[in-house]
C-alpha cells in the first residue's frame, strides 16, 4: 500500500468519526428552528384567539349600552303617553313605542347570542394557553438538552481531531485537497479497499491496468469511475 494512502485512511477514520458528532451539530440548529417556527405560529392562534374573545367582549358591551339607551327611550316614550292631547298624538307614540320594543327585542337576542359566543371564544383561548404553555416549556427544555449536547459534541469533536494535523503531515496538498472534497461527495467515503478486482466504493470494475499499479504499491490509484483512493485490504 502507498504510504500517503496508508496515512489518508488514518485520516478518513478521524474524520468520520468527527462527521459522525457534527452531524449533531449541524441538526442542532434545524430542529431548533423548526420547533421556533411551530412555537411561532401557535403564539399566533392564541393571540387571535384572545383578540376574537377580546372584540367579542368589546361588542357585548357595547350591546348592554345600546340596550339600556333603548330602555331610557321606552320610559321616555312611556311617559309620553301620560301628556300626549289628542288620539293622533297617542296613535304615534304606540308606534314609537312598539317600534323600540322591537330593536330592544332584536338588541336581547343579538345580547345572547354574544354571551354564547363568548363562552365558545373562552374555552377556544383556554385550550390554546394550554397548549402555548407546554410548547413553551417542551421548547425550554430542548433549549436546556441542546446546550449539553452542543457541549459534549463539541468537545468530542476536539479530542477526536487531537493528532489529525500530524496524520497529515507528507500527504501531498493536491492528494489531500483531492481527499477532502471526495470525503464530502462520496458520503465519508474517499478512500476504500478493492475486493474481488472491484471498487467497494462504487463497485465499478477495476481495469487490469490499475490493478497492477496497486500491487506494485508505488504509485496513488484512483478509481475510474468514482475517483476514490484505492488500495487492497490485505
Amino acid at each position: 500500500m502507498h504510504p500517503d494512502v496508508r496515512k489518508l485512511i488514518e485520516v478518513q477514520k478521524v474524520d468520520r468519526e468527527v462527521a459522525r458528532f457534527r452531524k449533531d451539530l449541524i441538526s442542532l440548529p434545524q430542529e431548533q428552528a423548526k420547533r421556533e417556527g411551530k412555537l411561532k405560529n401557535q403564539r399566533a392562534v392564541t393571540e387571535a384567539a384572545a383578540k376574537a374573545l377580546k372584540d367579542s367582549e368589546v361588542e357585548a358591551q357595547a350591546n348592554e349600552v345600546s340596550l339600556m339607551q333603548v330602555d331610557e327611550e321606552l320610559k321616555k316614550l312611556e311617559a309620553r303617553l301620560n301628556s300626549v292631547k289628542n288620539n293622533a298624538e297617542y296613535q304615534a307614540t304606540l308606534l314609537q313605542i312598539e317600534s323600540v320594543k322591537a330593536e330592544r327585542g332584536r338588541l336581547e337576542e343579538e345580547g345572547l347570542n354574544l354571551i354564547e359566543r363568548i363562552e365558545s371564544l373562552k374555552a377556544s383561548k383556554d385550550e390554546h394557553d394550554v397548549v402555548l404553555r407546554d410548547l413553551e416549556a417542551v421548547f425550554a427544555e430542548f433549549l436546556e438538552e441542546a446546550k449539553k449536547i452542543r457541549a459534549e459534541r463539541e468537545a468530542q469533536v476536539a479530542e477526536v481531531e487531537v493528532g489529525r494535523d500530524e496524520l497529515l503531515k507528507g500527504i501531498p496538498e493536491a492528494m489531500l485537497s483531492k481527499y477532502e472534497r471526495l470525503f464530502d461527495a462520496r458520503g465519508s467515503t474517499a478512500v476504500c479497499p478493492v475486493e474481488g478486482g472491484n471498487c467497494t466504493g462504487c463497485y465499478s470494475s477495476i481495469e487490469p491496468n490499475l490493478l497492477v499499479r496497486l500491487q506494485g504499491k508505488s504509485t496513488v490509484v484512483n478509481c475510474s469511475s468514482c475517483q476514490r483512493f484505492l488500495y487492497f485490504s490485505h
